[in-house]
């Protein structure tokens, strides 16, 4: 860096011999009679040759203390830039130190104006600016800076101004607007420069601070692993309870749920004469007790929809989804479907439509959907705040124990996700850095998933299969440290009293049979054809009746009517009426015909483990209504305003499925003894004893998820981590991988799929193979240059006004690009990009500094329309910037008359974006956003600038266009 910095003055140096520094009449003392050169017309090429000035060995120049910075270069400040700033500190004798400025947050006072020259070259009278037929002359401008950090800049000492402050002020940087992805390019930049600054403290005062660095990471991830245990530890304690006061309460304790209070009472629960049933309180009368059953249910199902409607969230983007329905059209040049952006006339009517907007609440469902989105870079503001946490915590409690066909280990994802992004609030490393934050909520997720099974390596697994995005080496040990912690800490609070992190952990003592391995691919099969029915009976019912105006403006009439039906149907069968993870426990758990009650009877089994032939039709009836129950109602009720996972219900309709096939076939047994299937078995030996059906089950649960969510690997490490047992890992994993093909097979999309799909989210799947046949020249647009396009052409004039730029913003915003960029143009030349949310909020400090000057309220700034006056400079030349500063110091301290201001938005623009030739083919796009993040790619046609393609817009092709995702692997 040094050497480049020497070359550099050295050459500056050598130009100076040949350039006269005499002052020309009527110029500043620091311009030269080159500078008058006319500027080239709108169709000429550019041929002006641009004076190098020398800003350490130049006496007349001087640079206004104005601290600059590039967004797609952060932290770096040239040092011809500082040895100016330390020149013109030592001519002046200014020693003081400003008052406003500090080390680690710059702040300065909001106006400082100042004058233009009728003879600038930047903008000569031979050169008049015309935009919204207003004329702007040199001699009416005011030249006005206004710093990244959201201040206009006034008077930085530069004796002040150490490496570690300027580097403070580059990094500087606004947070992203919602519904908006990040840039995970400059937010990499950014660290590395962070990480550079740190290298280069040197001594022992280098290696403590260095340390202390090292160790946030640790410290949060600690953190996090252990507040993520408290608050599973708090649900789990509250959902056991309200859940069982369903049906009665403890006599001896209150606050002790059914399993606790009948512990020590009696090992049938149905015989505990401790636990108090309400029918008690209505003299025994059946009819109440079913009333009532259903009313408490109902009561806490609208509870927990009410908490949940709280948190409602409206989107940018419009309900239609379908291109079909946007306000768009295709070039010629354009495959049928494709996406394009808006011309400038539709982009006017676009302004004036006013389209229903999608609601999303942040309370609601599982979450694994939106937090895998915002992993791959989107932001959804408040949906991992600490309001969000608090009510679906409470929310979810109250879902759960309204006895809903719905799982808590879905939003333990959500739930951790939050824990994790609010404690980065409290270290700086991860709070200023979004990319940075991302991997730590990776590693949120992890726990979440292990406090949910009691799974810790299948917490870790699943972050990396299933949510995260960009999965670096040290966020996998950091996703374990995670896990591991949190599991620990909850294992220690044992909310269930019995040592154990869940309810449904098993144990099997005994291996399988050969004879049994067909029967494993089969319950593969089967879980793969009930996922994707699961999957499409959930789409139709969404489609069906929750596209009723009637029921899409009543979500808590949906819900009512949904836990009326569940809780009425659900009192009649044993399994049904029991919560969803002590039925997944009984149905896999084997059975023990060996045991001896206390009074020496012999246990004559239960609905689960029938002792004699004659029992097996009764319990196999009763477990197929418990099935078709379970699997219609867990459809439906996926997708209500309320607190809802997928996980363990759908585990539950496979565990009834696979214990169903596990009792057949000990009746087969039973049935035909010397069949195949005996043979395998001991000799004499019984056959309850010879085939486990909680084997069975737990096939069954890992089959029926896996053909929901398509997970693999995480969901056979967490079974095996649930049973453990080594000699069951090979058919829940055979059973599993069937599944998935099958499932693929018929449904592609999976659950999870289609919820992104539905809330528009951007997610670009990372893990299939793309198969495109098109090239950028077949979906981008050749962009036009027009009043209100969306390209700045500088090739005549580096300004432009500020409603010209309002009117570019909200062409773009009007096609859902939020997070756009404005191309820069000279000579139709891509020379840089203004991003859209760094505009938008530096026109929004011009409109309140110029009403605050005008005597406007400014507490509505939508209502104040920009002044066709204000102009801002825009430039993409290091020297041309110079020039304008330059200026800027020199008429501040000459001139007083003005009738405008010019605001320097230099700073905000982005001079190395990244570009493609428009035959790039489609692979390669989405390979550069998928390796890169990036938002949007420059496209050029042998050099010249032709459109841009935004990630948002390349995603709706891959849905809709012709080379969409079905037709990938």
């Amino acid at each position: 860096m040094e050497n480049a910095d020497n070359d550099s003055a050295s050459l500056n140096a050598g130009d100076q011999e040949h350039r006269s520094l005499t002052p020309q009449p009527g110029l500043p003392p620091s311009a030269s009679a080159s500078d008058t050169h006319e500027l080239p017309g709108a169709n000429q090429p550019d041929h002006r040759t641009r004076p190098n000035f020398d800003l350490v060995n130049s006496p007349s120049l001087q640079l206004p203390p104005t601290v600059r910075f590039d967004l797609h270069s952060p932290g770096i400040i040239p040092r011809s830039s500082l040895q100016a700033h330390f020149n013109k500190t030592a001519i002046s004798g200014n020693t003081n130190t400003n008052k406003d400025s500090h080390h680690h947050n710059l702040r300065v006072q909001e106006v400082f104006p100042y004058q233009a020259s009728p003879t600038s070259p930047l903008l000569s009278q031979d050169h008049v600016h015309s935009d919204e037929s207003v004329e702007y002359s040199s001699s009416d401008l005011r030249l006005e800076t206004i710093s990244p950090a959201g201040a206009t800049t006034h008077s930085v000492n530069a004796g002040t101004l150490s490496a570690e402050s300027s580097a403070a002020i580059a990094d500087k940087r606004f947070w992203y607007d919602d519904f908006t992805t990040i840039d995970w390019v400059h937010d990499y930049i950014k660290e590395s420069f962070r990480v550079k600054r740190l290298r280069d403290i040197h001594g022992l005062r280098g290696r403590f601070v260095r340390a202390r660095d090292a160790m946030q990471g640790w410290l949060l991830i600690s953190v996090i692993g252990s507040s993520i245990a408290g608050v599973a530890y708090l649900i789990d304690f509250a959902e056991q309870r309200i859940f069982d006061w369903r049906s009665g309460y403890c006599a001896t304790n209150w606050l002790d749920p059914k399993r606790t209070c009948c512990a020590n009472q009696a090992t049938d629960e149905q015989t505990c004469a401790a636990w108090l049933e309400w029918r008690l309180l209505f003299h025994g009368s059946f009819v109440a007790e079913y009333f009532f059953y259903i009313f408490i249910s109902v009561v806490l199902a609208s509870l927990a929809v009410i908490l949940t409607l709280t948190t409602k969230s409206t989107t940018p983007f419009a309900k239609s989804t379908q291109l079909e329905h946007q306000h768009v059209h295709t070039n010629t040049n354009l495959s049928d479907g494709a996406p394009v952006s808006l011309s400038s006339a539709e982009g006017s009517k676009a302004l004036t439509a006013v389209e229903p907007r999608r609601v999303i609440y942040t309370a609601a469902g599982g979450g694994v959907a939106e937090v895998k989105t915002i992993l791959s870079g989107f932001v959804i503001k408040k949906f991992l705040g600490s309001y969000t946490l608090f009510i679906k915590s409470i929310a979810l409690v109250l879902s759960i124990s309204s006895g809903l066909n719905v799982g808590k280990e879905g939003p333990y994802v959500h739930i951790a996700a939050c824990v994790g992004n609010i404690a980065c609030r409290f270290f700086t490393k991860f709070n200023n850095n979004d990319g940075k934050r991302r991997e730590i909520l990776s590693a949120a997720a992890s726990a979440g998933v292990a406090v949910a099974f009691g799974s810790p390596l299948g917490g870790v697994l699943f972050s990396l299969e299933e949510v995260s995005y960009y999965f670096p080496p040290k966020t996998l040990i950091r996703s374990f440290l995670c896990a591991v912690i949190s599991a620990l800490v909850l294992k220690l609070l044992n909310p269930y009293g019995t040592g154990k992190i869940v309810i449904f952990e098993v144990s099997y003592d005994q291996d399988w049979h050969a004879f049994e391995f067909l029967i494993f691919v089969f319950i593969g099969v089967c879980g793969g054809v009930m996922g994707a029915l699961f999957g499409r009976i959930n789409i139709w019912w969404s489609r069906t009746f929750r596209s009723l105006d009637f029921i899409k403006k009543r979500p808590i009439f949906e819900v009512v009517v949904t836990a009326t039906i569940t809780s009425a149907i659900s009192f009649f069968n044993v399994h049904t009426k029991k919560a969803a993870s002590e039925l997944l426990f009984d149905l896999a758990r084997p059975c023990n015909y060996q045991l001896l009650l206390a009074d020496g009877k012999v246990y004559e089994g239960d609905d689960l483990c029938p002792v004699s032939f004659d029992k097996y039709g009764p319990t196999l009836l009763s477990l197929g209504f418990a099935l078709i129950i379970k699997f219609v109602l867990t459809a439906t009720t996926v997708g209500l305003k309320l607190p809802a996972g997928i996980y363990v219900p759908s585990m539950v309709s496979g565990a009834l499925f696979g214990r169903i096939v596990g009792l057949s076939v000990q009746w087969l047994q039973y049935k035909f003894p010397g069949m195949i299937l005996s043979q395998s078995c001991p000799a004499g030996s019984d056959p309850r004893e010879c085939t486990i059906a909680g084997v069975y089950a737990i096939v069954g649960a890992g089959a029926m998820m896996a053909g929901v969510t398509r997970m693999t690997v995480t969901l056979a490490v967490i079974l095996f981590e649930l049973t453990g047992s080594l000699d069951h890992v090979l058919p829940i994993s055979v059973a599993i991988i069937v599944s998935k093909w099958v499932a693929q097979a018929l449904e592609p999309a999976s659950l999870y799929d289609t919820v992104m799909q539905t809330n528009n989210f951007p997610f670009l799947d990372n893990q299939r193979t793309p198969g495109f046949s098109a090239t950028l020249h077949d979906i981008v647009p050749k962009s036009t240059i027009a009043a209100n396009s969306t390209v700045i052409d500088i090739t005549d004039t580096p300004y432009a006004s500020a409603k010209s730029l309002r009117t570019r913003i909200s062409v773009l915003q009007a096609s859902d690009e939020l997070d756009g960029s404005l191309p820069i143009l000279r000579n139709q030349i891509l020379v840089g990009l203004l991003p859209v949310p760094e505009l938008e909020y530096a026109l929004d400090k011009i409109k309140e500094r110029d009403a605050v000057a005008n005597g406007y309220p400014h507490n509505n700034l939508a209502a104040i329309p920009d002044s066709p006056d204000m102009l801002c400079h825009i430039s993409v030349d290091e020297q041309e910037a110079q020039r304008f500063y330059q200026y800027q110091e020199f008429h501040h301290h000459n001139h007083s008359n003005v009738a405008g201001e010019v605001t320097d938005l230099t700073p905000f623009v982005d001079r190395s974006p990244i570009s493609l030739d428009i035959t790039s083919p489609l692979a390669m796009v989405h390979l550069m956003f998928i390796r890169l993040g990036l938002r949007m790619i420059c496209v050029v046609e042998n050099g010249k600038f032709w459109g841009v393609l935004h990630k948002k817009k390349f995603i709706d092709y891959c849905r809709f266009g012709e080379d969409n995702m079905e037709t990938w692997f």
